[in-house]
């Protein structure tokens, strides 16, 4: 891992975009599962990332505004550093979202932190993960597709963010098919909105320039929600207006070394944050 801006995963999964509902937008809740993790019990120091904890901070706040929809503290569940371990993301997913979520209503997932591969598959990197017995100890892709799949089942729209760092260091292994696994849960059917991080082989960055300490994508995703987006200035942010907003201020942010990317079925034209209400401070 690198230091400058630095390699990171951040599952916005992930591999952890806000699709917030509008003031004339049909009535539903918002549940939100947001991961974040900087520090790995199983990887030395120097291997550890600086930001998702603060990413998953600043997306939970966003969230709990009024901008960005009120959402009520018992309908967001922030798991960071120490609390994101494999069995709790995934007693998240069976407990925290089972059956709550209505077709009404909206499912945001975002995840921060370490993604990697191994000969067998890809996989997040939770804060418990081995490294080196990832198929027993990390949270694989393909069921983490599984889990996404059973809330498009249930909820009306489902929002996943995917912020993946490939960093072959940890698992020996070149990493070049993880950001094809995390867009391969954009062909669930159902309404889903994806946004990964970066291109399959490029690297997501973080640094202490953007925001005072963030991911390159959370720091642009939320100051797009909270109003950067908007190019056509009708105080709406829709989800075709983040998704080119993040493209494009991302790319500018790390010199042209990351690009974001959207998967799914969802509308482009979804409201997602009313900016006639007040929302968070974003550096």
């Amino acid at each position: 891992m690198t230091r400058g801006p630095l390699i990171r995963f951040s599952t916005a999964l992930l591999c952890c975009a806000s699709i917030l509902p509008a003031a004339d937008a049909a009535p539903g809740k918002v549940f939100a599962l947001i991961v974040g993790i900087s520090e790995y019990k199983g990887l030395p120091h120097d291997l550890w990332l600086q930001y998702p904890d603060a990413d998953a901070k600043m997306f939970s706040a966003f969230l709990a505004s009024p901008r960005g929809g009120s959402v009520p503290a018992d309908q967001i569940l922030t798991l960071i550093n120490e609390k994101a371990t494999t069995a709790s993301i995934r007693d998240a997913f069976k407990g925290f979202l089972k059956d709550k979520p209505g077709k009404n209503d909206t499912v945001y997932i975002l995840m921060a932190g370490h993604g990697t591969v191994d000969a067998n598959g890809a996989y997040i990197l939770t804060y418990d993960a081995d490294p080196s017995s990832l198929g027993s100890t990390a949270l694989p892709m393909g069921e983490l597709k599984s889990l996404v799949e059973q809330q498009l089942h249930t909820a009306g729209h489902v929002i996943l963010l995917a912020d993946v760092c490939r960093a072959a260091t940890i698992a020996g292994q070149k990493t070049t098919a993880l950001g094809g696994a995390v867009a391969d849960i954009g062909e669930a059917p159902g309404e889903l909105l994806g946004l990964m991080a970066a291109r399959p082989k490029e690297l997501s960055n973080e640094s202490p320039e953007f925001g005072g300490g963030h991911g390159a994508f959370t720091y642009s995703l939320i100051k797009g929600l909270d109003g950067a987006a908007d190019a056509d200035k009708d105080g709406i942010v829709t989800s075709g207006e983040i998704i080119d907003f993040v493209t494009k201020d991302v790319s500018k942010l790390t010199s042209n070394k990351q690009h974001p990317r959207d998967f799914g079925t969802m509308d482009s034209g979804l409201k997602l944050s009313d900016l006639s209400k007040p929302g968070i401070k974003v550096p």
